[in-house]
């Protein structure tokens, strides 16, 4: 498939295979798609699924119960820091400063929470 990408003289050749590999199976149209497409989706993909981990993982609730230091479970404190690091990842990927800030948001919080726990 990867002669597809190129400019070809017989380019109704390159149809033909590109419309039979796409007919079965739906990761035949991902392999079929190039370079810089598949990563832009997979990119899209990824910052979606970012954006659904930080929703559920950073709600008002636990928000609100680590300021008040009622956040005694370091396992809370365990996810939200993988979410802060899911973020800081995501910023050094899209340089989003947004995503710094809850990561910064997040820390602060959980160093706040436990700071009279030992």
């Amino acid at each position: 498939m990867a002669d597809c990408f190129f400019p070809q003289q017989h380019a109704g050749l390159c149809r033909r295979r590109r419309a039979a590999a796409t007919g079965g199976h739906p990761l035949h149209l991902l392999l079929s798609l190039s370079y810089p497409t598949l990563a832009e989706r997979f990119l899209h993909a990824a910052l979606h699924l970012k954006q659904k981990v930080v929703n559920e993982t950073c709600n008002k609730r636990w928000r609100a119960a680590a300021a008040a230091g009622a956040a005694g479970d370091f396992t809370i404190c365990t996810g939200a820091l993988g979410t802060a690091f899911l973020l800081f990842r995501a910023y050094r990927v899209t340089a989003d400063r947004a995503d710094l800030a809850t990561c910064a948001e997040i820390v602060a919080t959980c160093d706040a929470a436990f700071m009279g726990e030992e």
